[in-house]
C-alpha cells in the first residue's frame, strides 16, 4: 500500500436521501457529506457524469449532443434525471473510508459500495502519453497530420497541424473535426484556398481557422467563449498562422462574403444562424456544416438547401457523426 495513495468509496445515491428526519436533494446531500467527513479524512467527491450519447440514448437527450459550442442553448442536468446515480468519495486512509462506509450504511437511499486504493500517477505524464497518439500524432485524410506541441516532425506531403488542448473544443480527435478538415482539404484540391476568405463559426480551439490558414486562407474565427478564443490565439501562433486568423465573439464583425463557411457546433445554433451563414458566401463558395448525429440531417439538410435555392448537399460520415458540404455553382 503506497503512502501516496488515495481511497475511493463507491455510492449509488437515490434521487433524494433521508437523512435524519430530512429528504436531502443529491446537491444537499453532497454538502452533508463534506459537513460530515471533511474532518475525518474526506478528499474530494465526485458526484457522477454522462456523457452526451449515453444521455440521448436514455431519452434524456432529445435535441443534440453538445458538440462544439462555448454555450449551450440550455441546461442540460442529465445526472439530476436519473433515479440513482454513482458517486465516488476520495479518503485519505483505507481506515477513514471504511469508517464513512459504516456510517452511511445506516442510511436506505444510499447504497455502498467497493473501497479501491488509487495509487498517485505523473497525470501530465499520462496526459502526453495518451493525447494525439503522443511522439507520431495521427493522420487526417487528405494530407493533415496532427500533432501534440512538444513534439517537431514533418512528414513527406502531408501538413502538419499543431493543437494544445485547452478551454476550446477541438484537438482533431473527434469525428466532426475530423469531417471538416477532410471536407476543407478537398475543397482546397478542387480551388486553391491561397488569400481567400474564410469563415470559422464556433471556432472553438481554433483547428479548422488554422488548417485553412496553413493552406493559404485569409480566416476569420468567430467563438463566444473568451477563454477558447485565448486557446485558439496560441494555437494559431504555435502554427505560425497569426498574421492570417483573426478571432471574434460575434457574427457581426465578420466580413460580408466568404469564399468558405464552417460551422462545427450544435444544430439549434445552425438552424439560428442559418440565414446568415448563407448570406455570408460569395458566388462560387462551399458551406460546410458538421456536428450532426444522423437524426439532425434532415432538418439541416431542408433547412440550408432551402436557402440556396434547393441545392443538395455532399454528405459525409465518420462513427456516428455527419458532415453536410454545399458548394454554389
Amino acid at each position: 500500500m503506497s503512502s501516496d495513495s488515495t481511497f475511493k468509496l463507491r455510492l449509488k445515491i437515490a434521487r433524494k436521501v433521508r437523512v435524519e428526519d430530512q429528504k436531502l436533494s443529491r446537491d444537499d446531500f453532497s454538502s452533508w457529506l463534506w459537513a460530515q467527513f471533511q474532518d475525518s479524512g474526506l478528499l474530494g467527491i465526485h458526484e457522477g457524469t454522462m456523457l452526451s450519447e449515453d444521455a440521448a440514448e436514455q431519452g434524456l437527450e432529445t435535441e443534440s449532443w453538445t458538440v462544439d459550442a462555448g454555450e449551450a442553448p440550455r441546461e442540460r442536468d442529465w445526472i439530476e434525471g436519473q433515479d440513482r446515480t454513482e458517486s465516488e468519495l476520495f479518503f485519505d486512509t483505507e481506515a477513514s473510508a471504511q469508517a464513512a462506509a459504516k456510517e452511511l450504511a445506516r442510511l436506505t437511499d444510499v447504497e455502498i459500495g467497493e473501497i479501491a486504493e488509487q495509487p498517485q500517477e505523473d497525470w501530465d505524464a499520462k496526459w502526453k502519453a495518451s493525447f494525439l497518439g503522443a511522439e507520431n500524432g495521427f493522420q487526417v485524410p487528405p494530407f493533415w497530420h496532427i500533432l501534440p506541441p512538444w513534439v517537431t516532425r514533418e512528414f513527406a506531403g502531408e501538413v502538419v497541424l499543431k493543437i494544445n488542448p485547452g478551454a476550446g473544443f477541438g484537438t482533431g480527435t473527434h469525428e466532426t473535426t475530423q469531417l471538416c478538415l477532410e471536407s476543407i482539404g478537398e475543397i482546397s484540391r478542387k480551388r486553391s484556398l491561397a488569400l481567400r476568405p474564410v469563415l470559422d463559426f464556433g471556432s472553438g480551439s481554433g483547428i479548422l481557422s488554422i488548417a485553412a490558414a496553413l493552406l493559404g486562407a485569409r480566416v476569420d474565427g468567430v467563438e463566444i467563449d473568451p477563454l477558447a478564443i485565448d486557446n485558439a490565439v496560441e494555437n494559431a501562433a504555435m502554427n505560425g498562422v497569426s498574421d492570417r486568423v483573426s478571432f471574434s465573439k460575434t457574427l457581426s464583425s465578420a466580413r460580408s462574403s466568404y469564399d468558405l463557411v464552417i460551422a462545427n457546433i450544435l444544430r439549434p445554433v445552425l438552424i439560428e444562424f442559418s440565414d446568415d451563414l448563407v448570406a455570408r458566401m460569395a458566388p462560387g463558395a462551399s458551406l460546410v456544416l458538421s456536428g450532426l448525429i444522423e437524426r439532425d440531417v434532415p432538418e439541416v439538410r431542408e433547412r440550408f438547401s432551402a436557402l440556396l435555392g434547393g441545392l443538395k448537399p455532399l454528405e459525409r460520415e465518420l462513427g456516428e457523426w455527419r458532415a453536410l458540404v454545399w458548394t454554389k455553382g
